[in-house]
């Protein structure tokens, strides 16, 4: 390998590595997402009282048997994108292949119910890969560190089929800069997710059932900010009760017992609203296809939230994107269906706002403005659509989450973030004095 020149084992390993992560977010999907549908799908359709049992017991036992493990091997409860934030910034792009586990935990803890999400685990994956590919590649450090981000771009490219969402994610989260290095990210990112779709498909899960309209001017001045104004404290109302649930369970149980407490928590949630169950993606299909009311939007807004506090409070694993996209989406709902009830003229798509809530959370909670508002765009394929009023309400979203909180839902600093967000205050005050 050493006899092949830097550019070319850089061309290699990004293409390997992009290669790699869209397999491996394959094999999640197939793990999670179908195991979870073989033990979920029929739920829904049933009452209460016929799904009781089952709810109750499959997230317990599920949920307990993977605290277990984590109990007796600790190493896998480290990971997810702090994990790969710390390895870029400590440990020079070095992660230990022990973080599989995690990965593999996490697609459990996903199939038996719990209130997680596969983005995080997929985020995981592709940087335990950019960092074995790069490594076995005998490249630099600054190489190394490249291939980390290429491979953690590329599981957000495989995981929210959204290649421009992974690149801004690395750029916005991860610390890549506009420079030469962002080619290979951007290429990984590309690979991940047509090696994914080319199995897969599903390009645009996220798809409305009509063709998205333009928002009127009106909604614009009017209903765009104020959807930013109000999921800024939404978030933080979810990220400081997120850390509050991790002292809620009893210190002193054995964690497979926490865990499991955990599942029979979110059971009994899931009994009269399995919806708030899994990564929950199924619910923001229906809801962009009009299947909720304005009541049940603002219920499973804050069962949803619940949920993924036991889930996480409780010492489980998994990731925290999808749960974010589903609150995103109930509160965007809530906002489109309400405002479409009082004034339909104002609101002639109530749909699209639903898009709009996942991208103003995302601003929000994951600290995440452009790489929110293009991995949106890209599931949904509503680009025109979405970008005026994604602009507007994920950029008031943004800059007003610094004011409240300073870390993201990962508990990250994201110094770099946080300086855009200053120099961004700085230039409106300026502004405004003019």
């Amino acid at each position: 390998m050493r006899r092949v020149s830097r550019p070319g084992r850089l061309i290699l390993s990004t293409v390997t590595i992009g290669v790699l992560v869209g397999i491996g977010a394959t094999g999640f999907h197939l793990v999670a997402d179908r195991f979870g549908d073989i033990l979920f799908a029929w739920v829904e359709s049933q009452t209460a009282a016929s799904r009781l049992p089952f709810v109750l017991i499959v997230p317990t036992v599920g949920l307990g048997l993977v605290g277990l493990i984590l109990q007796y091997y600790p190493a896998g409860r480290e990971g997810g994108v702090r994990e790969v934030f710390e390895s870029l910034e400590q440990h020079a792009g070095v992660i230990s292949f022990n973080r599989i586990w995690n990965v593999g935990l996490s697609a459990l803890v996903l199939a038996f119910g719990g209130s997680v999400g596969p983005e995080g685990p997929m985020v995981q994956m592709g940087a335990l890969v950019g960092s074995l590919v790069g490594r076995r590649c005998r490249l630099t450090r600054n190489s190394l560190q490249t291939l980390v981000r290429a491979g953690a771009a590329a599981g957000i490219s495989a995981a929210f089929r959204s290649p421009a969402g992974g690149v801004l994610m690395a750029l916005e989260v991860f610390g890549a800069r506009f420079n030469r290095d962002l080619t290979a990210i951007s290429a990984a990112a590309g690979i991940a997710f047509l090696t994914r779709t080319a199995v897969l498909g599903d390009a645009y899960p996220f798809s409305l059932a009509v063709a998205p309209r333009a928002v009127p001017n009106s909604a614009l001045l009017l209903i765009a900010p104020l959807m930013g104004l109000f999921a800024a404290p939404t978030g933080y109302l979810f990220i400081r009760w997120l850390a509050k649930f991790k002292t809620f369970f009893p210190a002193g149980w054995p964690l497979s017992a926490r865990v499991a407490l955990g599942g029979l928590l979110v059971g009994a949630i899931g009994v009269y609203y399995p919806q708030v169950m899994s990564a929950g993606y199924p619910v923001i299909v229906k809801t962009l296809h009009g299947g909720l009311d304005l009541k049940l939007l603002v219920m499973l807004l804050f069962l949803k939230m619940l949920a993924t506090w036991i889930t996480f409070g409780s010492g489980a694993v998994g990731g925290l994107f999808a749960p974010t996209l589903v609150i995103g989406a109930m509160y965007g709902g809530a906002f489109g269906f309400g405002f479409h009830a009082l004034v339909p003229a104002l609101v002639p798509q109530p749909e699209l706002y639903v898009l709009l809530g996942m991208i103003v959370m995302f601003g929000s909670i994951v600290k995440g403005y452009w790489s929110g508002l293009l991995l949106i765009a890209d599931m949904s394929g509503a680009y025109q659509a979405l970008l005026l009023p994604g602009i507007i309400a994920g950029g008031i979203s943004f800059l007003l989450s610094w004011e409240l909180h300073d870390l993201s839902v990962f508990g990250l600093p994201l110094e770099h973030a946080r300086a855009d967000a200053v120099a961004a205050r700085r230039d409106n005050r300026v502004l405004s004095k003019r």
